[in-house]
């Protein structure tokens, strides 16, 4: 019998979160959920065994979360004392939404970016990682002109940045051909990946459609 996953506690919202967030969380959470769709373990892929994109490698790398404070690993969802595949595959949607909520929407600031570069990081953000999605959000801006460090960090200089950036309305396009030739190179270090690539840049092509 398979075990019901253990409660899975949502993210408290940060102060002046509004409903005009709130709704716009819905917005992009919702089209993520529909990409990144269900189980998958194919064996070419670098994140192991993934679901709803949350992937074996990063549930291992964050395996010490305790939102709740019950001194139990969260993603550890049959209890056994390990995070494997059986606990990615108990991954429902709203434990989904939770992980993205809190370390790819709340946690990193990307939520505060505006739309519709916003959508696109957090689409790379659970794709790839928050910092490499707000390194490709740098290079992005530095491509339009502007003087970033690459460091992968969301503070008060990219943020002007990116503001500046967006009054120009060729951030996204940028962003769009940052993203894309990461897909490349990944592939081109790593022929095995090659398999994905057709996807993966026609997902870069529709970053920051919603």
């Amino acid at each position: 019998m398979t075990p019901t996953p253990a409660p899975y506690p949502f993210p408290p919202k940060p102060a002046g979160f509004t409903p005009d967030d709130q709704a716009r969380w819905e917005q992009v959470s919702a089209r993520i959920l529909r990409i990144e769709g269900g189980w998958s373990d194919d064996k070419a892929d670098n994140g192991g065994a993934t679901k709803y994109g949350i992937s074996l490698r990063f549930a291992v790398a964050a395996g010490d979360i305790d939102v709740n404070g019950d001194g139990l690993a969260d993603l550890d969802l049959n209890m056994d004392g390990v995070i494997d595949g059986h606990d990615i595959r108990l991954l429902t949607p709203p434990i989904a939404l939770a992980l993205y909520f809190g370390h790819f929407w709340i946690d990193p600031g990307i939520w505060k970016l505006p739309r519709p570069i916003d959508a696109a990081v957090f689409d790379q953000a659970v794709n790839g990682g928050t910092t490499a999605a707000i390194r490709l959000l740098q290079r992005a801006c530095n491509r339009v002109g502007g003087q970033l460090v690459e460091d992968g960090r969301l503070g008060p200089r990219t943020r002007a940045g990116v503001a500046l950036a967006v009054r120009g309305g060729k951030l996204l396009a940028a962003y769009r051909a940052c993203a894309a030739e990461r897909y490349r190179e990944i592939a081109r270090r790593d022929p095995s990946q090659n398999r994905f690539l057709k996807g993966w840049l026609n997902r870069a092509s529709e970053l920051g459609r919603v």
